[in-house]
C-alpha cells in the first residue's frame, strides 16, 4: 500500500513539470517476447516529427504466473539508433512484475532525461535479462517526448 501511494505521490509530483516543459507525447512500444540473457529487440519506435528531445523513459518486463526462484527478476534496457546519436544509453528494468488470477495495479517508474532528438528517427530499444527463464516474459517501454 505505502508503495502504490509513493507511486502516485511521485507521479502527481511529475505531471505539473511535465505540463509546464510541454510534453504532449508518449510513445510506447508493442508487448514482446523478451529472450534469455540474450540481447532481444522490443521495438523499433519512430520519434514524433515536433520532438525536441526526450524527458522521459520507462521499461518493464511482465511473466504469467509460472515464474518461479531462480528465474529473471530485472535486467537491462538499452536504446539505439542510426539516426542519431543515443548510445550507449542503458537502464535496469523495473522488477519482473508476475501476472496471476486478476489484475495487477503497476505503475513504472519514469527515468528523467533530456536526450535531444532527431523528428523521424527510429529508436531500437532491446532488452536483457539478468537471468535464464522459464516464464513467457513480455517487455515494454516508453518515450516521453517535449515538444
Amino acid at each position: 500500500m505505502k508503495k502504490k501511494i509513493w507511486s502516485i505521490i511521485c507521479l502527481a509530483l511529475m505531471l505539473p513539470i511535465m505540463v509546464v516543459m510541454g510534453v504532449t507525447k508518449i510513445v510506447t512500444s508493442s508487448a514482446t517476447a523478451t529472450g534469455d540473457t540474450v540481447k532481444t529487440l522490443i521495438d523499433t519506435l519512430t520519434v514524433p516529427i515536433d520532438a525536441k528531445a526526450i524527458v522521459g523513459v520507462f521499461a518493464y518486463a511482465a511473466a504469467a504466473a509460472t515464474l518461479t526462484t531462480g528465474e529473471a527478476i530485472s535486467g537491462i534496457l538499452e536504446l539505439e539508433s542510426d539516426d542519431m546519436n543515443i548510445s550507449p544509453f542503458k537502464i535496469p528494468l523495473e522488477v519482473v512484475t508476475v501476472l496471476t488470477n486478476g489484475a495487477v495495479a503497476y505503475n513504472p517508474r519514469i527515468w528523467p532525461v533530456n536526450i535531444p532528438v532527431t523528428g523521424g528517427a527510429k529508436i531500437k530499444g532491446s532488452m536483457t535479462m539478468d537471468m535464464a527463464q522459464t516464464a513467457a516474459l513480455k517487455g515494454r517501454f516508453g518515450l516521453i517526448y517535449d515538444v
